[in-house]
């Protein structure tokens, strides 16, 4: 795990582009404390800060292939690096090193870009092929690893793990743009592969691009469709449990102390059962609590269960108040931003693991996402069936005000993005309004019509709301604090047969809350776990967001968001009353990222911290 950036330009000349990279590298040394590389060829450089987890001694990047002419740097892991090592050396191929990386490039010398399709990882990497004379980028299927681009007019195409490396190569001032301020205040993120700045995008999650040696780049490229797998719908808790037990295998394997995120919950306590049923005396299990412990601190349940796994378990209590007094620092670390108040408990958690020198750990998350277990999202897949069926029609109100039919749509009915989209529109100076769209946050993330109901909403949900909520922050706050976060309930084998399952007819979704999961569970897990009523990521949200607004709220007046052209003031200070903390919340915090991430400021001394090194 580490961060990555470079440079590919004929323009510039080698001492440039390297001197660029090396500030940009500088960047990320949280994402890399143990060591970083860099190489030049052509008209490319490349390089990396590595976090070591496999290959401690061995595994420093660049890598290289027997001649010397291909290279890589990537940030991730690949876990299925020993089985795909055995296949590459029955094939002729020479490796130097135990890194699980090492095998990228062996593969990609046999099987091209074809390579991707035998990767069981997480990652973003740039490996240049000196005899093709190109530079290949790649992401992994989910989006777990980011990977910024930029291009500029005389073709300097830049990239990083991280907004705030890529901004040290750029020229220019960076500034939030108007479409990105009405994502954000409508979402609470922004979904990729849009980025807050303009001009800057996020390689598509499964997807590649080469970058050949006259500067021309191609476009990104699919090479993993989820309408393309198959597999038969016959006994799927089974296969699932199968799938969920090799994953967890997998990730518990590393050169450094392995430990789990637990909360009280079905799918972090999956995960904690079956990776300590495999590696009963290695792992250890981090919690989070509240002050005073509310009816949502869920310790005692994390606690009762680690003690029935027979795994050591280290409780963190959050105060309210290091909420409020870590905003500054939270923000400072939120590379792009993401008004999720449970940013702080991924931030806590893995704080406390790397100072109990845990530098892995696993979690729960996705089997919300993937297994259906949001009631909303099954409902958005009745309604919409419903429409498409022909079954809801507008009715005798709907006639009489002349609405129109019902058209399908995931997200419409929500009340509070349709709000957030009013209230940033609202907002915006005429001149910022002009540039944003009608139903921008609807148009650029509608439903997939060629697919099913069911699996388009699943899709559409995974491509925003997971990919770029739940996996950039968890991606974000873990490697604030130098640590690697895995998630076996979403290991691409599992969601492969699940998809495929999906695809050839099995409706889970149409059974009761997270079915599938639960009945592959079976024998794992004590009853009263399984049986246990969903609640959540639930800490004192109100408390939290009150104190934030009040310590902060009055860098809203004259701030950023005004001086750029974007906000008119009086309209802000007339609508503010009506908004409702959540909005404001949002509001606030796109103000001090701004503020961090593109003036370069602290916080005005309230605890704030530079991301300039």
């Amino acid at each position: 795990m580490c961060g990555i950036c470079g440079i590919f330009s004929e323009r510039l000349s080698t001492a440039e582009r390297e001197a660029k990279v090396q500030r940009m590298n500088q960047e990320m040394l949280h994402r890399g404390p143990d060591s970083h590389g860099m190489y030049s060829s052509g008209p490319a450089t490349i390089a990396m800060r590595r976090l070591a987890i496999v290959d401690l001694d061995g595994g420093q990047q660049p890598l290289f292939n027997e001649a010397g002419d291909i290279a890589i740097v990537c940030n991730g892991e690949i876990y299925n690096h020993a089985e795909l090592r055995h296949q590459l050396k029955a094939a002729g191929h020479r490796f130097s090193t135990h890194s699980d990386i090492e095998v990228i490039l062996h593969a990609y010398e046999e099987y091209g870009t074809d390579a991707l399709h035998h990767l069981r990882g997480m990652f973003a990497f740039a490996l240049w092929d000196g005899r093709r004379r190109q530079l290949l980028l790649a992401r992994d299927r989910l989006g777990e690893k980011p990977l910024y681009l930029s291009r500029d007019s005389a073709g300097v195409v830049s990239f990083a793990s991280e907004l705030r490396s890529l901004a040290a190569a750029l020229s220019s001032d960076l500034s939030l743009s108007p479409q990105a301020f009405n994502l954000f205040l409508t979402f609470q993120y922004i979904p990729e592969p849009l980025t807050p700045v303009e001009d800057i995008h996020q390689l598509p999650a499964g997807h590649f691009l080469i970058l050949n040696e006259n500067c021309c780049a191609s476009e990104p490229i699919p090479y993993w469709d989820r309408r393309n797998l198959h597999a038969s719908p016959i006994e799927p808790a089974g296969r699932v449990a199968e799938a969920i037990d090799t994953a967890c295998v997998l990730m518990g394997t590393a050169d450094v102390p392995v430990g789990v995120a637990l909360s009280g919950g079905i799918d972090s306590s999956l995960v904690a059962a079956i990776t300590a049923r495999h590696y009963p005396r290695d792992l250890q299990a981090f919690t989070i609590g509240y002050s005073g412990r509310p009816v949502s601190d869920e310790r005692s349940q994390a606690k009762g269960l680690a003690d029935h796994l027979g795994i050591p378990c280290l409780e963190i209590e959050i105060a309210d108040e290091e909420v409020i007094d870590d905003f500054p620092l939270l923000m400072a670390y939120m590379d792009s931003p993401i008004a999720d108040i449970a940013a702080y408990g991924y931030f806590a958690v893995s704080r406390a693991a790397r100072l109990a020198g845990v530098p892995v750990l696993l979690s729960g998350m996705g089997g919300d996402e993937f297994f259906w277990g949001y009631s909303w999202v099954r409902e958005a897949v009745s309604r919409n069936g419903d429409i498409l069926s022909g079954k809801r029609r507008r009715s005798f109100t709907d006639r009489v005000l002349r609405r129109p039919i019902p058209s399908i749509d995931f997200f419409g009915v929500h009340s509070a993005l349709r709000n957030g989209d009013a209230f940033s529109r609202e907002l915006l100076t005429s001149s910022a309004l002009a540039v944003v769209s009608e139903g921008l946050w609807l148009d650029m993330n509608g439903l997939d019509q060629s697919l099913p109901i069911h699996l388009a909403v699943s899709e559409l949900l995974n491509r925003t709301w997971l990919r770029s909520n739940c996996l950039a922050l968890v991606d974000r706050m873990s490697m604030a604090h130098s640590v690697e976060v895995r998630l076996p309930l979403l290991d691409v084998d599992l969601v492969n047969l699940v998809t495929g399952m999906r695809n050839d007819g099995l409706d889970d979704w149409q059974l009761p809350h997270k079915s599938l999961l639960i009945d592959a569970l079976a024998g794992v897990l004590p009853a009263e776990v399984l049986q246990r009523r969903k609640q959540g990521f639930t800490p004192p949200v109100g408390r939290w967001m009150q104190g934030i607004l009040s310590r902060y709220s009055h860098l809203l007046s004259g701030g950023y968001l005004v001086e750029s052209g974007l906000v008119d003031q009086d309209k802000m200070d007339r609508l503010l009353p009506a908004m409702d903390q959540e909005t404001r919340y949002k509001l606030l915090f796109i103000e001090c990222w701004c503020r961090m991430h593109l003036r370069q400021e602290s916080l005005l001394g309230l605890g704030s911290v530079s991301i300039r090194s």
